[in-house]
């Protein structure tokens, strides 16, 4: 059954290539749908990726209903929000009827996309398998959308989350169709995907140096030096980000392990200064008894050092240094890396 399933959206996914190629039209695609928890009168906007961040359509709620007409011509990658207020989805904006049922009450809604198209409609199937369990389905898919050739906008939408190594990025980027690879948020990906290579496994730490909470700054370097430390976790992570709070169970197990055995961390949030009393309180409630710092940043491009120096595209990034060395020995998921530090410190 699964075979037959993936092969349909094999199916799905070269009709949406072909469609990827169609002329432009005064009706490229239209978005509507269902809203719930959102006022009426409130007023949308699509927020476009790909292209700056520009609003290429907007909406306004009515009788919990919306329709909204964007003005575009090629399949990019968009975000719904409210007008100077909360996302409430991302999707892919193709050719056809786009359908979005968005309910604002649900913190975990903005997650599950849209559909009545071929790419968000594979999109569905991808999140449908993985909410199940069954992760070598969504993945057999994924690598499907990956190595289309030319690459399209899905893949592009996903190239931070689903590629696990620069490589592997750099990689989909070449393979790009022509009106996706002509954009400047391509070439800002391709630059730091090399930047990243930079600080994969094999490569060497960038120090930092930043407060912790109690307004002393405190240096990567200083904790890499530190005689008493044989390896640092750098974990890469904020407050408002719900699956680097649902890493820190794990943290906390792997610190109360090892830290006794020559195990360091070293936590650098990306919140910002309005956020502090955010940060504060997860850290204690959470019982983050390493090593925490933060940039004070938001973690967007272009306004943290940290973030250009070690290319983090997506949040919670954890890499894992040699303290003999200040080699980096993994850059990966928590998950991943856990075993390694077992293996290591046995």
């Amino acid at each position: 059954m699964r075979r037959i399933i993936i092969i349909a959206a094999l199916a799905l996914l070269v009709f949406a290539s072909c469609n990827d190629n169609k002329p432009a039209t005064n009706d490229y695609c239209v978005v509507k749908g269902t809203v719930k928890g959102v006022k009426d009168g409130k007023k949308l906007e699509l927020l476009d990726e790909f292209n700056d961040w520009v609003v290429v359509g907007k909406g306004v709620v009515k009788d919990g209903v919306f329709e909204i007409h964007p003005e575009v011509t090629a399949p990019t990658h968009v975000y719904l929000y409210e007008h100077n207020g909360y996302q409430l989805k991302d999707f892919i904006l193709e050719p056809g009827t786009i359908l979005v049922e968005v309910d604002a009450t649900d913190e975990y809604d903005y997650e599950t996309g849209a559909k009545g198209t071929p790419l968000n409609d594979l999109d569905q199937i991808i999140t449908g398998y993985r909410r199940s369990g069954d992760y070598a389905a969504a993945d057999s898919i994924k690598a499907i959308v990956m190595n289309e050739n030319p690459a399209g906008a899905l893949a592009l939408a996903n190239i931070d989350e689903w590629c696990k190594s620069s490589v592997e990025m750099l990689d989909v980027i070449d393979r790009l169709t022509p009106e996706l690879a002509q954009l400047p948020y391509v070439e800002r990906l391709r630059k730091e995907a090399i930047q990243r290579l930079k600080t994969e496994a094999g490569g060497t730490y960038i120090d930092m140096a930043y407060p912790d909470l109690n307004g002393d700054t405190v240096s990567l370097s200083s904790v890499v030096n530190n005689p008493a430390n044989r390896y640092v976790i750098v974990d890469f992570w904020a407050s408002w980000c719900d699956g680097c709070v649902d890493d820190l169970p794990m943290l906390v197990e792997i610190y109360e392990n090892y830290h006794d055995k020559g195990l360091e961390i070293y936590g650098l949030s990306v919140d910002t200064q309005k956020r502090y009393k955010y940060w504060k309180s997860c850290i204690e409630k959470n019982n983050m008894t390493w090593i925490n710092v933060c940039d004070y940043s938001g973690g967007k491009r272009g306004n943290s050092k940290v973030r250009d120096d070690y290319a983090l595209i997506a949040y919670p990034t954890t890499i894992l240094i040699d303290c003999q060395t200040g080699i980096i020995v993994m850059r990966d998921d928590i998950e991943n890396i856990a075993p390694k530090i077992a293996e290591l410190l046995k």
